[in-house]
Parts: structure tokens; sequence; C-alpha cells
């Protein structure tokens, strides 16, 4: 489909995008469980002295970890799709995708441990 109205388009992106959001929230544990650290994580940076930028780094650092959950999920679901059986290939995609957010949570921990020193 051909959009010939870019603000349409964007329109439609953001629609979908938000759909999206939507979905994970309702339908995918370990998201809700980021999004309610996240908003705890949010309240701690409101009341802790320190400067804006390092503040928004926090933040945005966390804003990482939920955008790559939201990847895993997708990834996860198409894999299901190809085969619900066990298969050691679709097995070890799996367990790499959750091995980049631990990466992450365990560098947001490191990066809040030395925000807070």
């Amino acid at each position: 489909m051909i959009y010939r109205n870019p603000l349409k388009r964007l329109y439609n992106a953001s629609a979908y995008s938000v759909s999206g959001l939507i979905h994970a929230l309702k339908h995918e544990q370990a998201f809700r469980y980021e999004a309610v650290v996240f908003a705890a994580l949010c309240v701690i940076l409101c009341v802790i002295p320190l400067g804006l930028w390092r503040k928004i780094f926090l933040a945005g650092m966390w804003v990482v970890v939920m955008a790559l959950e939201l990847v895993n999920s997708a990834v996860e679901r198409a894999f299901d799709l190809i085969d619900e059986s066990f298969r050691p290939e679709i097995k070890a995609g799996k367990d790499m995708l959750s091995a980049s957010i631990f990466i992450m949570v365990c560098f947001n921990v490191l990066m809040w441990a030395a925000a807070l020193m």
C-alpha cells in the first residue's frame, strides 16, 4: 500500500506501535514486570539527587531492556509458529534472546550502582 499522506502513515505506524505495547502489557508477563520496574525506577529517579541527564540516561537504559523484551517476545512467537515441538535450534535461539535481556539487566544494575555511589 502506498501512502500519499506522510501524516497518515505516521498516524498508522504510531497506532500499530501502541497496539503492540497494549498487547505486550496484556499478554507478556515479563514485559509487565519490566513496566512495573520502570515505573518504580522513575519514582526513585524523582527523589534521588542526580542531574537531569543522568536521570534520563538511567531511565533510558531500562527502556532498552523493555525494547529487547518486545523483540524477544515477537521472535519467540515466530519461533512457535515454525514448530511448537522441542527443537534444539529453536531453544538455542530463544535462549540467546533471553541472554540479551539478561546482559542489559546486568548492565543496568552496574549503571545504577555507579550512579548512586
